[in-house]
C-alpha cells in the first residue's frame, strides 16, 4: 500500500512540474521570440481561448500567443493535479479521497464556468 501512495505522490509531482516547467518554457520562448520579431511593443489586446487556439495553429509564429499559451497552461496546472490525483485514487480504490478529489475537481470547473460567464 505505500508503493501505491508513493507511486501517486510522483505522478502528482510530475503533472505539477510538467505544468510549472512547460509554463515557463512557453513563457520565456514566447518572449524571446517576440523580441526577435518585434522587439517588445506590448499589445493592449487579450485573446479568448478560442482566439489563441487559432493563433497558434494558423502556421505562423507569434510571440505573444506563446507566451498567453504559457500562461493558460499554468492556470490549468491545478486541473491537471487534482485530475492525476482522481485517477490515482480511483485505482486505489480509495472512495473516501476520490469524493474530495471529485468534489475539488466539481468546484473547479464551477469556478471556470462562473468566471466565462
Amino acid at each position: 500500500m505505500k508503493s501505491d501512495a508513493h507511486n501517486l505522490e510522483r505522478w502528482i509531482g510530475l503533472s505539477l512540474r510538467f505544468g510549472v516547467w512547460g509554463s515557463a518554457v512557453l513563457m520565456a520562448s514566447g518572449l524571446a521570440i517576440t523580441m526577435i520579431q518585434q522587439g517588445l511593443s506590448p499589445t493592449t489586446a487579450n485573446p479568448t481561448l478560442k482566439e489563441l487556439w487559432s493563433e497558434l495553429l494558423s502556421g505562423s509564429v507569434d510571440g505573444f500567443a506563446v507566451m498567453n499559451a504559457g500562461l493558460v497552461l499554468l492556470m490549468f496546472t491545478p486541473f491537471l493535479r487534482v485530475l492525476t490525483a482522481l485517477a490515482g485514487f480511483l485505482s486505489e480504490k480509495d472512495a473516501r479521497f476520490t469524493a474530495v478529489s471529485l468534489v475539488i475537481l466539481l468546484m473547479l470547473v464551477g469556478e471556470l464556468i462562473y468566471s466565462i460567464r
